[in-house]
């Protein structure tokens, strides 16, 4: 997997095994409005500082992980509230206050990829009993200083982003279950009852990542 961190993120542990043909960028939030095109500025310009700021920082991470792909820098922009990706391309965004992510890959190798951030402890305990299953809800009671309740937030994010461009079916939380493996640094999903997406689902696979405080969650279906 390429890597790109032109701003020195402390990337900790990440690496997804047995994976080349992916890039993931990460930037700080910052204003990139300068960087995007006359499209994408012209959305950007349209809302508030925080949003613009957001909104920019995960356009240029998009911009360095296509690059890096060798792919024709082309506007990303909005398709039924969707990024809409060039037609050979799988890619996830996802940002917190301080740090802007994006993934790209060939739909050749993939048909989905998903990602999210999160601070650590950004899920309630009130929260939790709001999105996970029972199953979910016994294995965080068994290691809750591992913040777990948030992986697994992070976690169906990242699968609903990886399944939806394909699928279009929306999968709210408790639509899937997933398992974390003992250290919590991969997991698998299955969804609660019959969907589009079940297939797609149960063949993913997932990866947590700890950056500067905050949990990462990948999400691959090959």
């Amino acid at each position: 997997m390429h890597i790109i961190s032109p701003d020195e993120v402390d990337l900790g542990s990440l690496d997804i095994p047995d994976t080349d043909r992916l890039c993931v960028v990460i930037v700080r939030v910052k204003d990139y409005t300068s960087t995007l095109s006359n499209a994408e500025r012209s959305y950007a310009n349209a809302v508030g500082e925080v949003r613009r700021k957001q909104y920019s920082s995960g356009r240029r991470a998009i911009q360095l992980g296509l690059s890096s792909l060798n792919v024709i820098d082309s506007p990303i922009l909005f398709d039924d509230r969707k990024p809409s990706w060039p037609s050979n391309i799988v890619g996830s965004i996802a940002h917190s206050h301080s740090l802007a992510v994006a993934l790209v890959g060939f739909k050749r190798d993939f048909r989905g990829v998903g990602i999210d951030i999160l601070p650590k402890r950004a899920v309630s305990d009130r929260v939790r009993e709001r999105i996970l299953l029972e199953e979910e809800l016994r294995f965080v009671s068994e290691g809750g200083y591992r913040d777990r309740q948030t992986m697994f937030f992070c976690a169906k994010e990242a699968i609903y982003k990886a399944s939806n461009p394909e699928t279009d079916e929306f999968l709210g939380f408790k639509d899937v279950c997933v398992r974390l493996n003992q250290s919590s640094t991969e997991y698998s999903a299955k969804t609660a009852i019959p969907k589009r997406s079940s297939d797609m689902v149960a063949r993913g696979r997932g990866y947590v990542f700890s950056l500067e405080n905050h949990w990462f969650t990948v999400f691959l279906i090959p």
